[in-house]
């Protein structure tokens, strides 16, 4: 199963981190960690390469595990980084309301 964590502070989303694999299909058809891979790289490259916002990116080149955390950027990047970080939340909660049983969502207040 995947784990889907995102932290927010004072109510903003300031980082997120997938851990674990959905097992849903063998290596290489498994659309389950394609959507959340994807996702989770879309909104990281976003912030990085588009918007330029100060990050930490940490993750295991054999897949299974990133982490992004923007909670260095400056409260100006923050607010601005909200409609991306928010975008890839509602995104994971629509794999969730699909395939609930390979993935877990948790949102928390740090």
């Amino acid at each position: 199963m995947i784990e889907v964590r995102f932290l927010r502070k004072s109510g903003d989303l300031v980082g997120f981190t997938y851990d674990g694999h959905a097992d849903y299909d063998e290596y290489g058809k498994d659309i389950v960690c394609a959507a959340v891979t994807a996702q989770c790289m879309m909104a990281y490259n976003g912030l990085d390469e588009i918007m330029k916002i100060r990050n930490r990116i940490d993750m295991d080149q054999n897949g299974g595990y990133l982490s992004v955390s923007i909670d260095s950027a400056s409260p100006e990047e923050k607010k601005d980084a909200q409609i991306l970080m928010e975008t890839l939340l509602l995104g994971i909660k629509a794999i969730e309301l699909q395939y609930g049983n390979f993935i877990k969502l948790i949102e928390e207040e740090v």
